[in-house]
């Protein structure tokens, strides 16, 4: 028989229910007894299913007969794995991606899958393409595109909080995340003030009047305010080696000051309401 054959033949046991979704596909031995194909021609049949979404492999367990949720785990699988590639820089600014077919081989997932991972990182700035849908044709964006810039840095600076490369307490300024990661001034300072209102860093005033971010956390909602060192304050251990990003030190007036700011700013906005409610 040839593939398509085979393929039609399973296609209508699934459709029939003689093959149950979740349920293990014959093993491609089973398959070779039954339709008396060879291995290659049993192997073209499952790729086809797996490519029209009927079935989904599961490495070291078999291949099995797709159910919905199935869908939706290959999506996040083959979307947060291409993500990752461009942030860790394995997919690099400007880099072609591979085409649909060799990323549904290669992730062993339908081709519609690869098809909605790729329109949501386009979505969101990492990926392009020509034309209005995603074609054979796949880009990762470049770093003279301001929003892809941005993200880009944000992704990184998140995996180096993550992995405690950039450790609690680490200072970090526009101009060290230009030199270490790349992009424009612009992005890297956006970068890092989305990264302060998610909570991973606190702005910090220096004494020469410019600003830093210290590192406080890396996930949302466990970080604690961290003292930073004015840059141009003498240190006993400037000599040493510099570390990928400065390090941070003792607590400094200048944030102090900042948060006493805040606090009071805070307080002002209590008393304004509520002289407001007293009025009416």
């Amino acid at each position: 028989m040839t593939f398509e054959r085979i393929a039609d033949d399973l296609r209508q046991q699934i459709r029939d229910g003689e093959l149950r979704p979740g349920q293990l596909l014959p093993t491609q031995s089973q398959l070779m007894q039954t339709y008396k194909a060879s291995s290659l021609t049993v192997q073209k049949a499952i790729r086809l299913l797996r490519n029209e979404g009927w079935v989904i492999a599961r490495q070291g367990r078999g291949t099995f007969v797709t159910r919905s949720a199935d869908f939706e785990d290959a999506f996040e699988k083959v979307a947060g794995d291409l993500q990752q590639q461009i942030y860790s820089g394995a997919l690099a600014p400007g880099a072609r991606l591979p085409a649909r077919e060799v990323l549904a081989e290669h992730y062993a997932v339908p081709l519609n899958v690869v098809t909605n991972a790729i329109a949501l990182l386009a979505g969101n700035f990492l990926l392009r393409f020509p034309g209005e849908l995603p074609g054979d044709e796949v880009y990762v964006r470049d770093w003279d595109d301001h929003g892809f810039a941005t993200q880009l840095i944000h992704g990184r600076l998140v995996r180096k909080i993550r992995d405690g490369s950039l450790a609690r307490g680490t200072r970090v300024t526009v101009d060290d995340v230009v030199d270490t990661i790349g992009g424009d001034p612009e992005s890297a300072d956006q970068a890092l003030t989305f990264l302060a209102l998610e909570g991973r860093m606190k702005k910090a005033h220096q004494r020469n009047g410019s600003m830093a971010y210290v590192v406080v956390g890396g996930e949302f909602g466990t970080e604690v305010p961290v003292a930073v060192q004015p840059v141009d304050e003498p240190d006993e251990a400037s000599a040493a080696p510099q570390k990928e990003f400065p390090a941070a030190g003792l607590a400094d007036l200048a944030y102090k000051l900042e948060r006493a700011l805040e606090r009071i700013e805070e307080l002002e906005e209590r008393v304004e309401r509520l002289e407001g409610r007293d009025t009416d």
